[in-house]
């Protein structure tokens, strides 16, 4: 693949052309890359209200039936329900990792096997996120395919 970038002056917007010969998974990829840069959620913190990049949300989890949102520095809180969240998500490289929480892959540093058959996700950003026995094989073949998985 080769990428040709082009600084033009008075451009008032930016433009993606994308060639190729066939319409094979890695283009679609790209493609689908691209179009999750633009996408939003929304969500409030301290009764304001955020339009909130897809790209940006590390992970979102239901607690006592309230959905929040986590970003690298903040949390905001969505009207919709996890559910809702993971129905939309799931292709932009979102995984359910447990009951109550889904995970942004593209954030992901490293899986590491807890004791009694369970994983750890640590996040880019330090955090670590419980993964449960139920999606164990969600996560591992996401991460693998993604990234390459080792233990």
């Amino acid at each position: 693949m080769k990428i040709i970038k082009k600084q033009i002056d008075g451009q008032t917007e930016t433009e993606i052309e994308i060639r190729y010969d066939k319409l094979n998974a890695e283009v679609i990829k790209v493609i689908e890359r691209i179009e999750q840069t633009e996408k939003f959620l929304d969500g409030t913190d301290s009764g304001r209200h955020y339009r909130i990049r897809i790209s940006d949300i590390y992970y979102a989890e239901s607690v006592d039936k309230n959905t929040f949102i986590y970003t690298e520095d903040a949390v905001f809180r969505s009207e919709l329900r996890l559910y809702q969240l993971i129905g939309m998500l799931k292709a932009d490289d979102f995984v359910q990792v447990s009951k109550f929480c889904i995970v942004n892959l593209n954030v992901l540093e490293s899986i590491r096997t807890m004791f009694n058959s369970r994983l750890e996700v640590t996040l880019i950003n330090g955090e670590k996120v419980n993964v449960s026995r139920t999606y164990l094989n969600h996560i591992k073949m996401a991460f693998a395919s993604k990234e390459g998985y080792s233990e």
